[in-house]
């Protein structure tokens, strides 16, 4: 039997268009990671020489999984300039812990934890399920509230180069799909979406609904319904479909595209020794007659290294600060450790963790690495440039 392609297997067809001809479009890709995702913001603030001015901006920003959170954070803040968002994502991540981000007690959530660990045990993978560890509710108001003092996410409020932002989700139900929240000053033709392994629902705005209807980790996260086109819809962790949607920002018009990479996949296929196109049997498979869009230019920032290591040296050594920086999930770490050795369980960790000294650890690892990345010419496809050259020797 033949089988089917998945998504890294679809065929690579390059942007067309001459860059010459047209203003350059610079779209960013947040992938999932769980509480990684804070190495987004130290790599953003990296890339800021880039854009030091607010007319340098982003014209596509998509976001899947708690990348989303950030991409939409991000997308409201742009107009103050990207020094403003960096501040921003820095603030809402520095000040998170399971009590400021999650309702319930403590109890509550335990005894949820210890269930899933026992059905993640039996049946691993994300799977279909309406009770959930955690109920995001707050952090869900901190990220509405950074939204509305910047004035919202229609198109006409956002920055005036923001041409569209997106937010990848997966539909849950009989056969998952991967469905994208648009926001755009446009509406694309069929065209754009020829091949598309994905469809659009247009909305006049997001808010943080939307971003974690795209964070909702079945068993971890609850699932969120929305209203679209063709009803009402629940829907499931975006990273199911698309973990790092780069195919959606070049469709909608990004010729070069900046990629923040925190989910370690690449990391975990290395260590058990398996091919980087793997997929696991969960995710939802690219359709025969779907294909992958490429854009000419393409920096990616990806944490390489485990990032265990960093939890560890930033909680391991107190058992109440490790206990309250994993929560109601260190049962889940227990069962781990006993199952794979500690060095796996800590780097299964870094996704959940909340501790200000780990997330600070995570925000300094992503300045240095994707710093590291463009002090490195042989790494960055961009075109060379003189302001890239001046910044550089600055280095």
């Amino acid at each position: 039997m033949k089988r089917r392609p998945q998504s890294d297997d679809r065929q690579s067809i390059p942007f067309s268009g001459s860059l010459l001809e047209n203003p350059v479009k610079t779209g960013l890709v947040l992938s999932g990671g769980g509480s990684r995702a804070a190495y987004q913001v130290g790599a953003l603030r990296a890339l800021l020489p880039f854009f030091s001015r607010k007319e340098q901006s982003f014209s596509i920003v998509i976001g899947s999984s708690i990348g989303a959170i950030n991409g939409l954070v991000t997308s409201s803040c742009l107009k103050h300039g990207l020094d403003e968002t960096v501040q921003q994502l820095e603030s809402m991540w520095l000040e998170r812990n399971f009590r400021n981000t999650f309702s319930g007690t403590p109890s509550q959530a335990f005894f949820r934890a210890i269930r899933m660990a026992v059905m993640q045990y039996l049946s691993p993978g994300p799977n279909p399920t309406s009770s959930a560890i955690f109920d995001p509710t707050p952090l869900m108001n901190r990220v509405d509230g950074v939204i509305d003092a910047h004035g919202g996410l229609t198109p006409e409020a956002r920055a005036p180069s923001l041409e569209a932002v997106g937010v990848m989700t997966t539909i849950e139900g009989a056969e998952r799909k991967p469905l994208l929240f648009l926001s755009s000053h446009k509406t694309y033709g069929p065209d754009v979406l020829e091949g598309a392994s994905f469809e659009v629902c247009y909305v006049s705005s997001l808010s943080a609904k939307h971003g974690f209807a795209s964070a909702a980790l079945p068993s971890v996260l609850p699932p969120v319904e929305l209203d679209t086109e063709a009803g009402k819809v629940r829907l499931v962790d975006g990273g199911i479909s698309q973990n790092i949607p780069v195919d959606p920002a070049v469709r909608l018009g990004a010729d070069r595209v900046l990629v923040i990479d925190v989910s370690g996949r690449d990391w975990w296929l290395n260590h058990y020794g398996e091919a980087h196109d793997t997929r696991p049997s969960w995710e939802v498979p690219a359709a025969l007659k779907t294909f992958c869009m490429r854009p000419p230019e393409t920096f990616v920032s990806r944490c390489k290294k485990p990032i265990g290591p960093l939890l560890k040296e930033a909680v391991g050594s107190s058992r109440g600060k490790f206990m309250a920086a994993v929560g109601p999930v260190w049962p889940v770490f227990s069962l781990l450790k006993k199952k794979l050795g500690e060095e796996l369980a800590y780097e299964a960790m870094t996704y959940v963790a909340l501790d200000p000294d780990y997330i600070q650890a995570l925000i300094e690892r992503g300045y240095d690495e994707t710093r590291a990345l463009l002090k490195d010419r042989s790494n960055v496809e961009f075109k060379r440039t003189e302001d890239y050259d001046q910044w550089v020797q600055a280095l």
